[in-house]
């Protein structure tokens, strides 16, 4: 059920973040394409842990972005219930291998 007594989001906020997530979703896609290449020469494990650590960021990403959670089904951002950790829990995945990759 939605609380109505929380204050929405402002909504040139809302579209601010969705314009970030999007810059941020092209430049990992423009990444992934350096690294898939990169990947294509030289076959080492740094490079399949940075094209892993990419796909992350970029669910990351793209379940950070409002519009995401518009096309869900949800109308407003405090509805999104559990999904909220989503974002969050990507990045963390993301830079534990990140943190790993680095380690070797």
């Amino acid at each position: 059920m939605i609380n109505m007594n929380v204050i929405p989001m402002d909504l040139s906020l809302i579209h601010f973040k969705a314009i970030i997530t999007l810059a941020n979703l092209v430049l990992l896609i423009y990444l992934l394409r350096m690294y898939v290449g990169t990947y294509k020469e030289i076959k080492s494990k740094f490079a399949l842990g940075l094209i892993v650590f990419i796909i992350l960021l970029i669910m990351q990403a793209f379940t950070s972005n409002p519009f995401t959670y518009h096309l869900w089904g949800f109308e407003r951002m405090e509805a999104r219930g559990l999904s909220r950790i989503l974002p969050d829990f990507f990045e963390f995945v993301a830079l534990i291998i990140l943190l790993y990759i680095s380690r070797n």
